[in-house]
């Protein structure tokens, strides 16, 4: 997709959010892909943990063929994890591949652990346009408090390996993030210390961003205060669809225990879906500020956060500058 027909697509996007339309003349332009609902960790923070056994299987890669033909034409990027770690699917760097030959801008999110030098080097060959690391704590006690059964050495030095990898091939992909959610128990200036010990382990390889993320509360899923006195129209069913590995399709990202499921891509296409009466009715709650008792809406911290033109900040940064190549 070339740069002007980003822009026009992406000004319509926001002439309509801006206008509560709850019928939309656009089709989705971000996509949630769970290639795995089953996760190693057992992190503090993450619901992941309570989800039933049957909510951790893969996703049958016919069904990501599928979804990836069918959107391929009108996708700007697609995020190849959600609930769980993507790197447990078997067929994860084909995944990647696949999205990336058909001209999508492909991210993926990941705790690292998994990350092998066959893995590393297919994902640089790939052509993966975004590879993000979610690592909490800069020394092992801390790390391992927060992101349990994860091992700190271990994972440094898969983040190591690959960086090492991309800089021998002279490759500007993956670009290469950490992220570091923002606990109170990682602030003060022994941290800031740990932080720059910590970084010296990247010293003189590509990594591209250190990224501090605030702690969302999952919709509710996890004990966090909510802002108050403040309401903002929720930004994903304007934008975006999810997709679990079973192919239930979902509008939030934040919707971890598939409460609101308004279609299921092994039945029907996106395109259906995205203007199904599901949808349309789930725009309308949300602009009429009509969520009391919609779960998980109406424990979402998502919708109490300020932003700029009602639009989270966070968001319209990487629509206006993480997307483009």
């Amino acid at each position: 997709m070339n740069t002007l027909n980003y822009w026009r697509r992406l000004v319509r996007l926001f002439f309509h959010y801006k206008r509560k339309s709850i019928l939309l003349p656009y089709l989705p332009v971000r996509l949630w892909v769970e290639l795995s609902g089953a996760c190693n960790y057992r992190c503090i923070m993450c619901p992941n943990k309570d989800l039933p056994g049957k909510e951790k299987g893969n996703m049958d890669f016919g069904l990501y063929t599928k979804i990836i033909d069918e959107t391929a034409s009108y996708v700007f990027d697609i995020n190849l994890a959600h609930r769980g770690e993507s790197l447990i699917h078997p067929r994860i760097a084909e995944a990647a591949d696949y999205a990336k030959q058909k001209g999508l801008y492909t991210r993926l999110h990941t705790n690292g652990s998994l990350l092998t030098e066959e893995l590393s080097q297919k994902f640089i060959d790939s052509g993966l346009d975004r590879l993000s690391f979610s690592f909490d704590g800069y020394d092992a006690a801390t790390y391992e408090k927060i992101r349990r059964g994860g091992k700190f050495d271990e994972t440094v030095g898969n983040i190591v390996r690959l960086l090492e990898i991309k800089k021998k091939a002279g490759a500007k992909k993956p670009i290469v993030a950490i992220e570091v959610i923002n606990f109170d128990q990682l602030q003060g200036d022994q941290t800031e210390a740990a932080k720059k010990k910590f970084l010296k382990n990247f010293k003189g390889l590509p990594l591209d961003h250190f990224v501090h993320k605030e702690l969302h509360n999952w919709a509710g899923e996890i004990d966090r205060d909510k802002q108050e006195g403040f309401y903002s129209v929720c930004t994903f069913p304007w934008n975006a669809l999810i997709i679990y590995w079973n192919g239930d399709v979902l509008p939030c990202t934040q919707d971890f225990f598939g409460q609101i499921v308004v279609g299921n891509a092994n039945k029907t296409t996106l395109r259906d879906i995205w203007n199904g009466e599901k949808m349309v009715t789930l725009r309308k709650k949300l602009v009429e500020r009509d969520v009391k008792g919609l779960k998980p809406c109406a424990g979402c911290d998502r919708l109490n956060r300020r932003g700029f033109l009602g639009i989270p900040k966070e968001y319209l940064w990487k629509f206006i500058t993480k997307r483009m190549p």
